[in-house]
C-alpha cells in the first residue's frame, strides 16, 4: 500500500472541512476511485475496476470501501478489510489537487473510530520503501513499525538448488472460482501479514469478479503441505497469498515453489514474485538460496486503540 495523503498542515482554513463528508462507497463511485487510485498508487487495469466493483457488491464487514467527498466531489478513498480484532489498511490516496486541507486525515479518522466501535483492538498498514513522508506522518500519528515485507522475485532461469520433490504428493491447480475453501481449523503459516488477514474474503470476492486468480493447493496422504493463490501480470507470477505447513515449512516452500514454476509459470523468461516477513528468516534464506532476490521492501506499521480499561 503507498499513501502519500495524510496531511501534517493545519494552515488551511477549518472551514474547508465543513463541506467534506465520509460515507460507504457506491458502485457509481468506482470510476473516480479508480481514476484516483491509477494516477496516485499505481496503474489500475480495467480487471481492477472490475474488482473494486466487487468489493462493493459484496457488501462484506470484511472488506470495505469508504470515500470522502467535498462539496458532492469524490476526493479521496481508503480501502481496507477486518477480521476478528484486527484491520488492515489495503490502498488509501487522495486526489492530489485535494491535499493540504485534512481530507486523508479526516477520511483515516473515520475509518480508525469506525473499526474501534466495532471490537477492532489493532489496525495495520504498509508503506512502501522509500516514502519516508508517508512513514514519518503515520508514526507521528500513533503507528509504529512492527516489521518489514520483503518482495523477492525469481526468473525462471535464475531458480537454482533443486527443485522439491512433487512425485508422490496430490497436488491441485484450480482457478480460485472452483476452489474449496480449506478447513478453516488447519492452522498455516503465511508469508506475510496482510495476507493472514485479506486472503478468506478476497476468495469470495473473486468469486463473483471477472479477475482471475490461479490456486495450488498440496497435500501429503491427508497432511496439507500448502497453498498458493497467485495471479498473471504480464511476465510475472504474483503470489497473492502462499502459506505453508507448520510442520517442515521451509521443505514446504520449496514445494510449493517448485509447484508455481511447473504448474503456473509456463512461459519462458517468467518471473515469480513472492512476499516474505523479514520475521521468518528461514523461509526468506531457503528463497534466496533457491535463486530469489529481494527487490524491493515495505514497512508494516500498526496501530493499538486503548481498551475500556484502560480509559
Amino acid at each position: 500500500m503507498e499513501n502519500l495523503e495524510l496531511e501534517d498542515s493545519f494552515s488551511k482554513k477549518e472551514n474547508s472541512m465543513k463541506n467534506v463528508i465520509v460515507r460507504k462507497a457506491r458502485i457509481s463511485d468506482v470510476d473516480r476511485i479508480f481514476k484516483i487510485y491509477s494516477e496516485n498508487i499505481e496503474y489500475l487495469d480495467e480487471e481492477s475496476k472490475n474488482w473494486l466493483k466487487s468489493i462493493i457488491k459484496k457488501k462484506s464487514r470484511r472488506a470495505r470501501i469508504y470515500v470522502a467527498l467535498k462539496r458532492k466531489k469524490l476526493v479521496g478513498f481508503i480501502i481496507f478489510y477486518k477480521k476478528r480484532k484486527e484491520a488492515y489498511i489495503d490502498a488509501f490516496a487522495v486526489d492530489s489537487r485535494y491535499r493540504g486541507l485534512g481530507i486523508g486525515r479526516k477520511l483515516l479518522n473515520c475509518i480508525e473510530q469506525t473499526l474501534e466501535l466495532e471490537g477492532v483492538k489493532r489496525i495495520y498498514l504498509s508503506v512502501k520503501n522509500g516514502n519516508n513522508n508517508a512513514l514519518g506522518l503515520y508514526l507521528k500519528n500513533g503507528y509504529k513499525v512492527t516489521n518489514i515485507v520483503f518482495i523477492l522475485e525469481a526468473g525462471l532461469d535464475n531458480l537454482n538448488g533443486k527443485l522439491g520433490e512433487l512425485e508422490g504428493l496430490k497436488l491441485k491447480v484450480d482457478s480460485v472460482k472452483k476452489h474449496n475453501e480449506i478447513n478453516s481449523k488447519i492452522k498455516l503459516l503465511d508469508t506475510s501479514i496482510w495476507s493472514n488477514l485479506t486472503w478468506d474474503i478476497d476468495d469470495s470476492i473473486y468469486k463473483i469478479s471477472k479477475e482471475e486468480a490461479t490456486y495450488i493447493t498440496i497435500y501429503s496422504g491427508k497432511r496439507l503441505i500448502g497453498v498458493a493463490r497467485a495471479h498473471i501480470d504480464k511476465n510475472k507470477v504474483v503470489i497473492e497469498r502462499l502459506a505453508l505447513s507448520y510442520y517442515k515449512a521451509t521443505d514446504s516452500l520449496i514445494t510449493i515453489a517448485s509447484a508455481i514454476k511447473t504448474k503456473i509459470a509456463l512461459k519462458p523468461k517468467m518471473k515469480i514474485r513472492i512476499p516474505v516477513d523479514s520475521s521468518k528468516a528461514s523461509l526468506l534464506k531457503a528463497l534466496i538460496a533457491f535463486g530469489f532476490k529481494i527487490i524491493n521492501s515495505e514497512y508494516v506499521l500498526c496501530k493499538d486503540f486503548p481498551s475500556i480499561e484502560e480509559n
